[in-house]
């Protein structure tokens, strides 16, 4: 990598969600050994697919829960390339 591209990674992580630094720590922290990118993905995935969360909000008639899990998935999906590299940082 150059100079600037670190620059630039290292900006990205930096400004990145708090909710997905503390996701991906967590994910990471429950295993232990080589993690993939795919597995972090899929733990990212499972906790904002649709659940009970979305069941309990929509029973008190909220749809923010909805909101939120949609707007998180949308960031991972545009994120990917960011989030290995926060794994990376991490590790």
């Amino acid at each position: 990598m150059t100079y600037e591209f670190d620059i630039l990674v290292n900006n990205a992580i930096e400004n990145s969600p708090d909710w997905l630094m503390d996701d991906i720590r967590n994910i990471l922290n429950k295993k232990n050994g080589q993690i993939r990118l795919s597995f972090v993905i899929s733990e990212l995935y499972s906790r904002y697919t649709f659940s009970i969360k979305h069941i309990t909000s929509a029973m008190n008639q909220s749809s923010e829960w909805s909101i939120v899990s949609h707007d998180r998935l949308n960031f991972i999906d545009n994120n990917i390339d960011l989030i290995q590299y926060i794994i990376k940082r991490i590790k």
